[in-house]
């Protein structure tokens, strides 16, 4: 599997709400940082917060607009739908970057975004 196609495979786990699949496919001292936040290192650490996360969330409709592979990291240009419990709908315009270890596991992801426009999302706004 190349890595572009691991990256739509992790897409597509969070789309289907497979979270374990997902978690697989990440190295065990993987660095989650969505830019405008603190970073998340380790499997633990990222578990916790996709918990909270998801917390009010129903569904994830990400949808990749271009994907490419430059030296090894694949960089994504995506909107990340959210469908919600209380039956809204948030959206966020993201740029993401995906590093693998040696193992072809992903040892870094990186998603870019502004965060007023998710804050804006996420409250209805």
């Amino acid at each position: 599997m190349s890595n572009i196609e691991k990256v739509r495979a992790f897409i597509g786990h969070w789309n289907a709400g497979d979270m374990e699949a997902m978690y697989a496919m990440c190295a065990e001292g993987v660095v989650w940082h969505n830019v405008p936040m603190e970073p998340f290192t380790g499997k633990p650490a990222m578990r916790e917060a996709v918990a909270g996360f998801m917390a009010n969330v129903e569904a994830c409709e990400w949808e990749t607009h271009h994907i490419a592979e430059n030296g090894g990291a694949v960089l994504t240009e995506r909107t990340d739908a959210f469908r919600l419990k209380d039956g809204r709908r948030a959206a966020i315009r993201v740029m993401g970057t995906f590093e693998f270890d040696a193992d072809g596991l992903i040892a870094a992801w990186r998603d870019y975004f502004d965060m007023g426009e998710f804050q804006r999302a996420f409250a209805g706004g």
